[in-house]
């Protein structure tokens, strides 16, 4: 039984259906698409660090390249490529060092020099980049369409949905068996996946489990008709690659006759949602305008992207998504529950639809999976991830998305909660020694400070 109709619930029935489980049922409690994946910007990017990360997104993107044969339902498909722009050294090294990666990964990419990057991006005016990566099979799909093909797939080998069933709670039946309460009765099963996105935290509490996910709230605008991009079509030019550039943090790509420009929000304007529960008004709703917490990316975005700021806005579109501390969803069995299985705080359910529908199914057939998924597993957080812990942890996750990061970096939100028995005594003496006062306020340890002045031995960070 799959809990939640979004497109990660849809991409797990569909995955279940496709391993040969026709015996499978997904629960909506409104309609598809209903949470988040509407509203979805649904970009596709297979930038990925870790090696089998991106072998996961690269999964994503063959499912839905596929659905549209197979269940002759159009997806929205945009395979225009992504283009990531440099401006520092250091993340000009960072995109070096992937290229090896994604080879590893089967990813084409490539780095490209300032002139070619023009070349593939007319209309940016960025005189001050170092390169740029290049993914040209990277692209956007529709949100709900894809959904709803994955849906559709499902229903063709034999799996049942049934939209307007709100889960009320769950049992554990002597037999092991689960049974689901819902609005329209009871439901027995032998496995339950949890697929609720911004419920995740009210969903797991009813099986006891304190999910490490709260959403954070994000948005994008829509112009009105681009003269550039207008006359672009009338030549018969492909579309544009997205456009992510340091510059402004965040993403532009085409949309329609215009612009999509997305801002990512960084810790100190960004809001979250749901904290304490979704809202019984909420459903398939958007919240109002928050343009003051990314007036800079728009102003810096503008001046690299001319277009872009001589363009009227037609439109914003704001709402929340799931997020955790690490930018990677929960995938994998729920702790201490027989067949419960989670595909919760997923940042970015179109991206990572068919790849958990096809790795989680996997696991729960075929008792493994063929690649390694640890990075996922819903347990690598500790009894720490509570609401507090993950409140701050997902605040400076994704206000320092667009940042550059470097390997092994020690992140400080949250800290400290578990101190040695000498923490005080320690930080009292760090406190008096010259210098460390006008570095790092009371009680926030400077790692770098501190190792500047040579007292890394004497503290325990």
């Amino acid at each position: 039984m799959v809990v939640g109709g979004g497109c990660v619930g849809a991409g797990i029935l569909y995955g279940l259906a496709k391993r040969g489980w026709s015996d499978v049922a997904l629960l909506e409690r409104t309609q598809l698409t209903a949470g988040s994946t509407w509203h979805a910007a649904g970009l596709i990017p297979s930038y990925a660090r870790s090696l089998n990360v991106g072998r996961m997104i690269a999964k994503s993107i063959e499912i839905y390249e596929g659905l549209e044969v197979e269940t002759g339902q159009k997806v929205g498909w945009h395979k225009c490529g992504q283009l990531r722009i440099a401006n520092t050294r250091d993340r000009l090294d960072e995109y070096r060092s992937y290229i090896d990666v994604a080879e590893v990964q089967g990813i084409r990419a490539r780095i490209v020099s300032p002139a070619e990057a023009r070349e593939i991006w007319p209309l940016l005016n960025n005189s001050g980049m170092l390169g740029a990566l290049y993914h040209p099979d990277d692209g956007h799909i529709a949100p709900a369409d894809v959904t709803q093909a994955m849906a559709k797939g499902a229903r063709d080998l034999g799996a049942k949905i049934h939209l307007g069933t709100e889960v009320t709670g769950f049992e554990r039946m002597p037999g092991g068996e689960w049974k689901v309460k819902t609005s329209r009765g009871d439901m027995v099963c032998e496995h339950v996946i949890l697929a609720t996105g911004n419920y995740a935290r009210q969903t797991g509490a009813m099986l006891g489990l304190d999910i490490p996910a709260i959403p954070i709230v994000h948005q994008y605008w829509m112009t009105d008709a681009v003269p550039e991009v207008v006359e672009r079509k009338r030549q018969g030019l492909p579309e544009m690659p997205i456009l992510r550039d340091e510059g402004y943090e965040g993403y532009l790509r085409e949309e329609g006759d215009g612009l999509l420009f997305g801002p990512y929000e960084r810790t100190e304007q960004l809001k979250l949602f749901a904290e304490n529960g979704v809202p019984e008004w909420f459903g398939a709703d958007l919240l109002d305008e928050d343009f003051e917490a990314v007036s800079w990316n728009w102003e810096r975005a503008s001046e690299l992207v001319p277009a872009l700021g001589r363009a009227g806005i037609k439109r914003n579109v704001r709402g929340p998504f799931q997020m955790t501390a690490d930018e990677l969803p929960l995938m994998g069995p729920a702790w201490g529950l027989q067949n419960v299985w989670l595909a919760e705080g997923v940042p970015g359910g179109i991206l990572w639809g068919g790849a958990i529908g096809h790795y989680l199914s996997e696991r729960i057939v075929e008792g493994g999976n063929s690649i390694d998924t640890a990075e996922l597993d819903p347990r690598r957080f500790g009894d720490h991830a509570n609401k507090n812990w993950t409140r701050e942890k997902v605040r400076e996750a994704w206000g320092t998305h667009a940042v550059q990061h470097y390997p092994g970096q020690d992140m400080p939100a949250a800290r400290p909660q578990k101190t040695a028995p000498s923490y005080d005594r320690l930080r009292l003496h760090w406190q008096h020694l010259p210098g460390c006062a006008a570095e790092a306020g009371p009680g926030t340890p400077d790692r770098d400070a501190v190792h500047r002045h040579g007292w890394g031995e004497r503290l325990c960070l």
